[in-house]
Formats: C-alpha cells, structure tokens, sequence
C-alpha cells in the first residue's frame, strides 16, 4: 500500500463518509471489530488504504452501511453477532443466527471474563 490513513470518526458520521469513499471510486475491504468495541471500516481504491474508527457503545444503535455497499450485510451480522453490538438497518439481517456459537456474543463474554479476573 502507498498511502494509509486511520481517520477517527463520530458514529453519526458513518454513512456520509461512506458514502463519499463510494462516490470517490473506493471499495469496501473489510469491518472489523476489537475487543473493545472499536469499529474500523476499511477502503480500498488502487495504493490507498483509508480507515475510519470509531467506538461502537453497546447497546446504542449502529447504522448499517448496506445501503451503500451491500455486501457489507456479511461483515455486520459477524460482529453483531460475536460482539453484540446492536447493528440497525441491514438489509439482510441474521437477527443474531449469521454464526450458530455455545456461548451468545462470545467476544463479549470473553472480554467479561477477562475483566473479572478469571
């Protein structure tokens, strides 16, 4: 990659910034979540990688940025699913059944156990 850029964004600014990276010719590569709930949406267009980061509080609503690039229906019922964060408006939402998992949202509860000690 030639040019990276992390652009740290409000969570209320997901879509419009979206949808300027769509306008300018970039591709969606991938939406990752950590274990602390960041969410980093990765684009992709020639040498130039940009991402934006914001903090996801569950349970507050996530947009859903399917509208603008539908195949990221894939990626968001992933980490609803095994983050719990409350992803709204996909246009193809599992309702929590994209992974079948033994324990519910198993990143949280893997984080939970962490911060108790065990």
């Amino acid at each position: 990659m030639q040019d990276q850029k992390i652009i740290d964004i409000k969570k209320s600014d997901i879509l419009n910034k979206t949808q300027v990276m769509k306008i300018d010719g970039y591709r969606l590569a991938q939406i990752l979540a950590l274990k602390d709930l960041t969410l980093h949406y990765l684009f992709v267009k020639d040498e130039n990688l940009i991402i934006f980061r914001y903090s996801a509080n569950c349970p507050d609503p996530v947009e859903s940025i399917s509208s603008i690039y539908p195949y990221a229906f894939m990626y968001e019922n992933e980490i609803k699913d095994l983050f719990g964060v409350n992803i709204v408006n996909m246009n193809l939402d599992f309702e929590g059944k994209f992974y079948e998992t033994s324990i519910k949202m198993p990143f949280r509860a893997l984080e939970s156990k962490v911060n108790d000690g065990e």
